[in-house]
Formats: structure tokens, C-alpha cells, sequence
């Protein structure tokens, strides 16, 4: 079966895998500009749905932070990691929504109905640690000085071989999808699909610096860095006429 092999950082996170039919896609996204940017610097999430039976599938996610590299290996296997969750593919939206409510909500009411004073100073610590952080960045920015600045950026490799710098300047998200998509009847055959893209919250524009070609056996590379310069977008398009 196709699966991809992910690790961070020279460390295995997963091989996943959904079988000889079904959907497999990783995403990993770049933040900047936003409040999740101010609790980190981003993620890599790996899910997949298989079709017989119809089943969703997630793998463990990481947070990502400066300096952090993913890598991404193509293979063809025979077998792969257990995912982490498996949900019935059949679940409406709506139950879906609810479930992923009272999950949360049973999280946060138990510790806090055993230790409410205990919580409520966990959660005041972090409030006042997250304002502090936004003090602190703010004043980095306003002391740095013009054409100084470093912005965040997402530097891609496919086999060694660069592929773009990816970054938005001040706030908006770079996001590499990569997707394999079981054969569907004799007529639409297996393919992948690898793509770089974002969105520039300031002038509400999705962005796109490639898509290359992708294969059994070839290895990605995505590390989160800080450059001043990044690879113009090969298109932009308004959002409102992305939809």
C-alpha cells in the first residue's frame, strides 16, 4: 500500500497509511500574524479516510517550531503504524461537531470540577504569560530596524532539490499539502497531489508557489526558518473568487 513515513527532526512520528484504496493527506502550516502564531509556530497533521470499511483516520500531530524540519518519505509498503483515532466515515457533521463539544467540554470540566481553584490560576498564568509574549514580540519588531526583518518562511526540498522559500510578510500562513488518492473505478486511476500555498490575511489573497510532481520513493523536505527574502507566489488569486 502507498504510505508516507513522517518524522521531525530525525525523529520518527508515523508511517501512515490507508490501504489499497481511500484518501491520505498530510498538512503541514506555517502561522504568522495570528494568535495561534503567539503559541507556536505551527503544526504537521496526518489523516486519512479509508474506503472499505469507510473509516476517518488520524495519526499524532506536532507542533512545529523554528528550526524544525519535516521530513516526508514516499513508499510503497505492506504494512503501517495503527492511527491514533478512527472514526466512522459515515458520521454526519453535525455529530461530528458535537462529539468533538463534549470531548472538549468533559477535558476541561473534570480537572476543573476536582481542583477549581488549582485551574483557575493554571489558566490566569497562561494569559498573563501569552500577553507577555505579545508585549515582548511587539517590542522586538519596533526596535528592529527597516529592511532588518526576518519573517518567517517554509523552505521546501523534493530529493535534495529546492523547490521554494515560502513566507508572508507581517500575517498569514503558508500551508504544503500532500495528498494520495486511491484508484476510484477504471476510470480516474491513483495520483498525488503536492502543493504549496497560502494566504495573505492583509490583502485577503491565496497565494501558490508550486506544485511539483510526486512518486513512490521520493523524499520532501519542509524546515521552518527565518529569511528576508522568499520566492514571489508563481499566482494570486482573491479570495472570494478562490471559493
Amino acid at each position: 500500500m502507498i504510505a508516507f513515513r513522517v518524522s521531525v527532526n530525525g525523529a520518527k512520528v508515523c508511517t501512515a497509511g490507508v490501504g489499497p484504496t481511500g484518501v491520505l493527506t498530510i498538512t503541514v502550516t506555517r502561522v504568522a500574524g495570528s494568535p495561534e502564531a503567539l503559541l507556536g509556530d505551527g503544526d504537521v497533521r496526518i489523516c486519512g479516510m479509508a474506503s472499505e470499511p469507510r473509516e476517518f483516520f488520524l495519526w499524532p500531530s506536532r507542533a512545529l517550531r523554528v528550526g524544525d524540519e519535516i521530513g516526508i518519505e514516499v513508499l510503497d509498503v505492506d504494512t503501517v503504524d495503527p492511527p491514533l483515532k478512527r472514526m466512522p466515515g459515515a458520521e454526519s457533521y453535525r455529530d461530528t461537531l458535537l462529539r468533538q463539544v463534549r470531548t472538549a467540554l468533559g477535558a476541561f470540566a473534570g480537572p476543573m470540577l476536582r481542583d477549581p481553584r488549582g485551574q483557575l490560576a493554571t489558566i490566569s498564568r497562561s494569559a498573563r504569560d501569552l500577553l507577555s509574549r505579545t508585549a515582548s514580540a511587539m517590542a522586538r519588531r519596533a526596535l528592529r530596524p527597516p529592511g532588518a526583518r526576518a519573517e518567517r518562511a517554509v523552505l521546501v526540498e523534493l530529493n535534495a532539490r529546492r523547490v521554494c522559500v515560502a513566507g508572508v510578510p507581517r500575517r498569514g500562513h503558508v500551508m504544503s499539502l500532500i495528498t494520495w488518492a486511491g484508484p476510484t473505478g477504471s476510470r480516474v486511476p491513483s495520483h498525488f497531489w503536492f502543493s504549496v500555498g497560502g494566504r495573505d490575511y492583509r490583502t485577503d489573497e491565496c497565494l501558490d508557489w508550486g506544485r511539483p510532481a510526486l512518486a513512490v520513493g521520493d523524499s520532501i523536505s519542509i524546515r521552518f526558518a527565518r529569511s528576508r527574502e522568499h520566492d514571489a507566489p508563481t499566482r494570486r488569486r482573491d479570495r472570494s473568487v478562490a471559493r
